[in-house]
């Protein structure tokens, strides 16, 4: 049972927390680049990018699985990769939006004294207000990453058939004691990830601070 939790069904597979913490460090970390490159953008010409800022704020609002959903029927892609993709962008509406709002905030005097300094424009984007804007943004940025890795198991239970399927098998194949030590374990795990991950973050914001 642990496998299959681990690594999804024996007829699934990748699946299951596996699949979850994968697809969450790399909707993660695209979402983070690509989150630094709207952001500066943003704040260099807010004008110029108020359609993005306005298609990512759209993006906000809708639910993940709603998201799915649309990408799946307006789309050709495979339901897993309109899951994947719908993923990504959900993820990029909300870190690009924290990152912009805390890049706009880059104090005055840092700027003033890159000047003196004669640091130039890219050197001081890249060296003081990027780490400046993460180290900001982290606890935002966490709270977005904790809820991202607990959609993923919705991705993945949609990546391996319907819910009620899933349900349909669980009680099908096990008893009603085994059914719910099924769903504890389950919840088990992903609390577990989830605790590891406020952990890193933590070790993360403190060596940041450092």
């Amino acid at each position: 049972m642990i496998v299959n939790l681990l690594i999804g069904l024996p007829d699934q597979r990748p699946g299951g927390l596996a699949l979850s913490v994968l697809s969450a460090l790399v909707a993660g970390a695209g979402a983070l680049l690509l989150g630094l490159v709207y952001a500066t953008v943003c704040v260099g010409a807010p004008r110029l990018s108020l359609l993005v800022q306005g298609a990512l704020a759209v993006l906000r609002g809708i639910p993940l699985l709603l998201l799915i959903f649309v990408l799946a029927q307006l789309t050709t892609l495979p339901l897993a990769a309109a899951g994947f993709a719908a993923l990504g962008l959900y993820s990029l509406a909300h870190v690009g939006e924290t990152l912009r709002a805390y890049l706009a905030t880059y104090p005055q005097a840092m700027r003033d004294q890159a000047r003196v300094m004669t640091i130039s424009p890219v050197r001081e984007l890249l060296q003081l207000r990027l780490p400046w804007t993460l180290r900001q943004a982290l606890d935002a940025l966490g709270t977005h990453w904790i809820s991202l890795l607990k959609d993923t198991g919705a991705l993945t239970v949609l990546g391996i058939g319907e819910l009620t399927t899933i349900a349909r098998l669980l009680s099908e194949r096990a008893a009603t004691t085994q059914w719910a030590l099924i769903l504890l374990t389950a919840a088990g795990l992903y609390l577990l990830a989830v605790l590891a991950l406020i952990r890193v973050l933590r070790f993360v914001k403190l060596r940041l601070t450092i």
